[in-house]
């Protein structure tokens, strides 16, 4: 298990340990400005059951880190984390440890590997094409910053509802256009639209479905939050389907994150919210055609 012992897959190439945090540290300290959220999981990835943190080391250096979390009650194990140093970029180390994650994952029963990144993000998009993995799924992205943007009141006739597991998958059934995919995006993680998959989302989020007065759901919503270097985040899911309650369940988002004093909203958005999120007014043009993806490969 993570952390327990060190294995060794080859002379360059070992497992990490919760000893090996000053390694990523000095991996991490230049990447995003010093921001990175690694060094800040490392010690979560270590301590966590079926989570696995290999390392590339070069001259005792780390050059290149990657982990796998196996999603609880599957086989589908999730690259997160795929870093390497500033100084050796372009030398194919990501390339290789991605594949190293790969083959460990099919020695520990992973049958299905997942790995979400950002449109803009071409070095991870080439790594993931070079590796063997495919575009499984896709969700429009854009982000707000504190202060936030003028915009308009909540309706009073709209009362979202917060729903469990059970309720959310039956009303999802009721009407399926309302997210039409099989895999559902929370935070930059996706799952399944199953009834599992939606247990573990309501575990890690607070989520709420708007109905129409014949109780067909318009549209589902979902936040998380999370802190770091004293830097406060709201992650939104948004998926509608009638525009003028995606222009409402935006407002209340936003009314949310002000009260919450979240410094950065960051939102995923079904297709149709992807749209119509062009015609807010507040959403930056560095945004426009920006999503989040989903890479699948089968092991």
């Amino acid at each position: 298990m993570a952390g327990v012992e060190r294995r060794i897959m080859s002379e360059n190439l070992r497992e990490l340990v919760i000893d090996d945090q000053e390694h990523i540290n000095i991996l991490c300290e230049t990447i995003w400005n010093g921001n990175d959220y690694v060094p800040a999981v490392f010690p979560r990835w270590i301590s966590t059951p079926d989570s696995y943190t290999l390392g590339l080391f070069r001259d005792n250096e780390l050059i290149a880190c990657g982990n796998i979390e196996k999603t609880e009650g599957t086989n589908i194990g999730l690259i997160q984390g795929l870093r390497v140093k500033d100084t050796q970029r372009k030398k194919g180390y990501a390339t290789n440890i991605t594949i190293a994650l790969a083959s460990f994952a099919k020695e520990i029963g992973i049958t299905t590997l997942w790995y979400a990144t950002s449109s803009r993000n071409i070095a991870s998009i080439t790594v993931a094409q070079k590796t063997g993995f495919h575009e499984e799924a896709s969700t429009g992205y854009f982000r707000l910053y504190n202060p936030f943007p003028p915009h308009s009141k909540p309706s009073l006739s709209v009362v979202p509802i917060q729903v469990n597991p059970e309720r959310l998958f039956e009303l999802l059934t009721i009407n399926p256009e309302l997210v039409e995919s099989d895999k559902l995006p929370l935070a930059w993680h996706f799952d399944y639209k199953t009834i599992e998959g939606l247990t573990r989302l309501v575990s890690r989020a607070v989520v709420k479905i708007v109905l129409d007065q014949a109780g067909i759901p318009q549209g589902f919503y979902c936040v998380t939050e999370r802190e770091r270097k004293e830097e406060k985040t709201a992650a939104y899911t948004v998926f509608a389907t009638n525009r003028a309650i995606f222009v409402d369940i935006m407002s209340r988002m936003i009314d949310e994150a002000q009260i919450e004093e979240v410094d950065r909203a960051v939102f995923f958005l079904g297709p149709r919210a992807t749209e119509w999120a062009q015609d807010l007014g507040y959403v930056a043009e560095e945004f426009t055609g920006r999503r989040f993806l989903l890479y699948e490969k089968k092991l």
